[in-house]
């Protein structure tokens, strides 16, 4: 399972410049860090160990090359603290990854050593936070915010997960009601919210009759929250990231610093919103990279999730 959000960051980094059409070429690179190397690799505790993307940035008034970007023939490793070293091997220009891939762990410094075949070296370090769970995902009366009901989730049906999608409880209405992760919080730093459409093709849910096509157009399946701090161990959907009908997908992370402070100095890695609110950042000039001797995220997580079905209003 891959975040919702990483593949922007690779987009918005590679050419040069951000995604945002406000941003300016230099507004993210200088013109000298051109053919800097960017790194894309995150790490989920449960999980097996992350490919690692080795890309390198390019002039923007070139147009983008996939395998011109790519950083082929590195040495990749991925150190555990106190254990293993995972040796990652190149599946594709520029990807790399481990042929048996051991699950990451909590609490756990894992460190990212790069070495390219022309002599430069890129290193960085993520803790990764503790598991994550989300104790209770609840529908609330939109008015009184009473506890209508709880949504099953994946792990209620193990022979099929994806009765989630069809069990009375996780059919949802559109803007009846107000779906709510409830959870304890502990150290974690913030959160991201991936929301995700799972069925192509499914016609809108909202009143589309007053959208241009330009806007229809900008109508994504996948939105990302900017990173939010949860101080009252709760996070809510709005329903104005919702647009379609059919089945939906959530997932809330639990994020570590390097993660963290991307999400809050890049708006194109954190979300333009997307009816999402809390943004936990401010305003940055350039955007905040924990790695040395290039640029990119090698960061860490922990996520739950939950899926349900969304019907138009009656």
């Amino acid at each position: 399972m891959r975040p919702f959000a990483l593949p922007l960051l690779v987009a918005a980094l590679l050419a040069g410049a951000g995604c945002s059409t406000e941003r300016k070429p230099g507004d993210l690179l200088a013109p000298g860090e051109l053919g800097t190397i960017v790194v894309d690799a995150t790490l989920l505790v449960g999980q097996p160990v992350s490919r690692v993307l080795l890309r390198q940035t390019l002039s923007p008034a070139e147009p983008y090359d996939r395998n011109a970007a790519a950083v082929s023939g590195a040495d990749v490793r991925i150190v555990e603290a106190g254990g293993a070293e995972i040796a990652l091997d190149e599946t594709s220009p520029g990807r790399y990854e481990a042929p048996s891939p051991p699950l990451v762990k909590p609490r756990t410094e894992y460190q990212l050593v790069v070495r390219t075949a022309d002599g430069r070296t890129v290193t960085a370090s993520t803790v990764t936070p503790d598991t994550f769970h989300v104790d209770d995902w609840v529908l609330l009366d939109q008015t009184s915010l009473a506890v209508r009901r709880s949504l099953a989730v994946y792990s209620d049906f193990p022979a099929d997960p994806d009765s989630v999608y069809v069990v009375d409880s996780n059919q949802l209405v559109y803007q009846d009601g107000l779906l709510e992760a409830r959870f304890t919080r502990g150290t974690e730093i913030a959160f991201q919210v991936g929301l995700s459409s799972l069925d192509p093709g499914s016609p809108y849910v909202i009143d589309a009759d007053f959208l241009s096509e330009e806007d229809l157009a900008e109508l994504t399946r996948d939105s990302a929250s900017p990173p939010l701090i949860a101080e009252q161990n709760s996070i809510r959907l709005p329903w104005f990231a919702i647009f379609f009908e059919g089945r939906y997908r959530i997932r809330v992370f639990s994020i570590d610093r390097n993660w963290f402070d991307l999400a809050r100095s890049l708006p194109e890695f954190g979300g333009s919103n997307g009816g999402f609110g809390g943004n936990a950042g401010d305003n940055f000039e350039r955007p905040i990279f924990h790695v040395e001797g290039g640029i990119g995220l090698f960061a860490s997580g922990a996520v739950d999730e939950v899926g349900f079905t969304i019907h138009p209003k009656p």
